[in-house]
């Protein structure tokens, strides 16, 4: 386990690191820069698990990866996210429609210590929210982002 960047990994990025998809080779692109720890949620594994067992059995192959310690589990009850969320809820539900799991991520990696958010969801807001917060984000905010950063911090 390397601590040199500490990332939160959505759902999205672990998808494209156990299939093939278009945005592997930025899963790629991630490991080859330096050393990195990955820090996933109980919210991120269930819906690995709903959508792992969609495309294939690779389900098996991340719950093994976790139990090997290839990533640390953010082990923090939906409550007491929820709990932490409702400043952030207050403060830019008004401003975009950020889903209910999506605040909750971006929570699960601040409170975890990342320093870094991995996510290919620019629909969303999550990654304009992560940046929003002082989280970095890989790749880098598209202009989807940016507009949904502006209202963010409007």
């Amino acid at each position: 386990m390397h601590a040199s960047r500490i990332a939160f990994a959505d759902s999205n990025w672990l998808f494209s690191l156990y299939y093939q998809t278009d945005d592997s080779r930025l899963v790629e692109q991630w490991w080859s820069q330096e050393p990195s720890t990955l820090v996933v949620s109980p919210l991120i594994l269930a819906e690995c698990h709903c959508i792992f067992w969609r495309a294939g059995r690779q389900a098996e192959a991340l719950l093994l990866d976790l139990q090997a310690g290839r990533f640390l589990d953010a082990r923090y009850s939906f409550e007491s996210l929820s709990e932490e969320a409702r400043p952030y809820w207050r403060r830019f539900s008004p401003r975009f429609n950020i889903g209910t799991t999506d605040m909750l991520h971006v929570i699960a990696a601040r409170r975890s210590g990342c320093a870094w958010f991995l996510s290919f969801d620019s629909r969303s807001g999550c990654r304009a929210l992560a940046a929003a917060i002082g989280l970095r984000v890989f790749p880098a905010l598209s202009p989807e982002d940016r507009d949904i950063l502006k209202k963010l911090k409007g």
